[in-house]
């Protein structure tokens, strides 16, 4: 009202109405309670950008939600995460380094072309509706999972300076709006950059090939299962994966051993130990007889127990003075723990089924 009198026109199209930001317990924050936290003592140890991340994240238009530090915490991580990302990158590219169209040549480079070309565009759309919990949800994933754990990983045994350069300049610019300051400051540092990142568009695809991207997804099945595989297995001992005629895995050897840290990836006429059957490759990890039969007898302990669990957790479930009485934040934790529990009962169960 004050804008139209001073200005005579109407000063917002639209306007954002999120509901209120409640304490860690879902209770009002109040100065008698002692549940208030102070944002400016937050940014002061954690960052401004930090807790912009941390208050857009997982929050909803009009829904009164819970918020902690916790939040503000896994913002600061991000805003590392993304200066780790740069330090790295930079520290491959000479120092006279000119951004140019980058050409994907690793099926890896396929992928994270085509990762961030649909995160972009997500990230846009989701904004443009003002659903920017989404946007920053897609934003993150994008970097940390798709760029950090995978494509960073592969780079090193598959360098490509020019694409390296495009991700990092790509993760910044998607980064941006969530981010400013850190992407700002990261922005600044790189040598073929003149504008302001504020100032700059939003990033453009290149060009990438579908099928080579799901090859590289296969081979992050197989590589994701052998990880698993490993780290259930007893004893901290590095193994060998065997595989029979597969000539993705045969292109791929050195980086498969790589990114699932293995002591060697091996062609076989005749292969024993544990299948890596989720991936749907004939591929082994070469495990001896007493080792596979100890392993076996744990599954089926944890079998038995998640099965038990599950038990447990329907029964307090399907009790209606559980589920209308008890706090529905720890309902929801019941329903979450409930599906993670099935989850692994079934993973067990396929793998006892390849065992047997």
């Amino acid at each position: 009202m004050l804008g139209i009198y001073a200005t005579g026109t109407v000063p917002f199209k639209d306007v954002y109405l999120h509901g209120l930001v409640l304490d860690e317990k879902g209770q009002k924050m109040s100065k008698s309670k002692g549940n208030v936290i102070n944002p400016i003592e937050a940014i002061g140890e954690y960052g401004s950008d930090a807790l912009r991340l941390g208050i857009v994240a997982a929050r909803s238009a009009g829904q009164n939600q819970a918020f902690s530090l916790n939040k503000v915490v896994a913002g600061r991580n991000f805003c590392n995460k993304l200066w780790n990302i740069a330090r790295f990158i930079e520290g491959k590219l000479p120092e006279d380094f000119t951004l140019q169209e980058p050409q994907a040549q690793t099926l890896a480079d396929h992928w994270i072309a085509r990762q961030l070309d649909s995160a972009a565009k997500s990230i846009a759309e989701q904004i443009e509706k003002y659903r920017f919990a989404e946007a920053s949800d897609a934003m993150y994933h994008a970097i940390w999972d798709d760029v950090a754990d995978w494509y960073i990983e592969a780079s090193k045994k598959q360098d490509n300076p020019q694409m390296l350069a495009w991700v990092l300049d790509t993760a910044l610019r998607i980064a941006h709006p969530f981010a400013p300051f850190a992407t700002e400051t990261i922005w600044q540092t790189l040598g073929w950059q003149k504008a302001l990142l504020i100032s700059s568009p939003w990033p453009t695809p290149i060009e990438y090939n579908d099928i080579a991207a799901a090859e590289f997804e296969q081979l992050q099945k197989l590589v994701s299962e052998a990880r698993f595989m490993v780290s259930e297995l007893p004893g901290n001992a590095k193994y060998e994966l065997l595989y029979q005629e597969d000539s993705l895995i045969a292109d791929n050897a050195e980086l498969i051993r790589h990114l699932a840290k293995l002591k060697s990836v091996t062609q076989v006429d005749q292969a024993k130990g544990v299948r890596l059957a989720s991936s749907n490759r004939e591929a082994w990890l070469a495990v001896d007889e007493e080792t596979l039969y100890e392993h076996q007898t744990n599954q089926e302990v944890r079998l038995a127990e998640a099965h038990q669990l599950i038990k447990n957790l329907q029964g307090r479930l399907g009790n209606a003075n559980y589920t209308d009485k008890a706090p529905a934040r720890l309902v929801e934790e019941t329903r979450q723990q409930l599906a993670a529990t099935q989850e692994l009962a079934e993973r067990l169960a396929r793998e006892l089924d390849v065992l047997k």
